[in-house]
């Protein structure tokens, strides 16, 4: 009689599927996912349906905010709100640097429409809109507390994200200069003081 086949976390399965995507992007195979994983493909089908279903797991998972930028969403009235945007940034672009390969592998796959429905398809609100909330709830204690004037930080937590990505696509291709320090640093001076020569 044999026994139980020894359990295996969700949490190695998608860090195994993670690094062989990562690494063969398109042509990585559920056999070579469930090698590196250390069980049977069987099991990864009995857990996420498809190849595309295990991959809109990995992405879910490595989109959702780091707690670090849970953290800081919490330090409004703490230092100065320069530091805070500028950790903000840091954050923002060290998260997305890591997920954004997988996001342009999804969006350049021929199953990209079954992986979009997959993940979308998740309880929740999808990781981004998690991590732009985030920011703007941080902004709506700033001005609750008056440190900063009074705004819809919607808009402007969408203008953070999006720098942040853009930056990050930038570097993917090569057209960015500067490193990520001096672009926070920049983009936090930009939201606190304008772009309006003061006389």
């Amino acid at each position: 009689m044999r026994g139980r086949p020894p359990s295996i976390s969700e949490e190695a399965i998608l860090n195994a599927a993670r690094d062989v995507f990562r690494k063969r992007g398109h042509a990585a195979t559920t056999a070579e996912i469930a090698r590196r994983a250390a069980v049977s493909e069987g099991i990864l089908f009995y857990r996420y349906k498809s190849k595309e279903a295990l991959f809109a797991a990995v992405l879910h998972r490595e989109a959702e905010p780091p707690q670090r930028l849970r953290d800081l969403a919490k330090e409004a009235g703490h230092g100065t709100v320069k530091k805070n945007l500028e950790s903000i940034i840091d954050t923002l672009l060290d998260s997305v640097s890591r997920v954004h390969p997988l996001f342009e592998l999804a969006e350049t796959s021929a199953a990209s429409s079954t992986i979009r429905k997959a993940l979308f398809a998740r309880p929740g609100k999808p990781p981004p809109v998690v991590a732009i909330e985030l920011v703007a709830t941080y902004l709506k204690n700033e001005i609750r507390l008056g440190r900063i004037r009074k705004l819809d930080p919607m808009p402007v937590a969408r203008a953070i994200f999006g720098g942040c990505v853009e930056r990050v696509r930038g570097q993917q291709f090569g057209g960015e200069t500067c490193d990520a320090g001096a672009f926070g640093r920049e983009l936090a001076d930009v939201l606190l003081n304008g772009l309006v020569q003061r006389k």
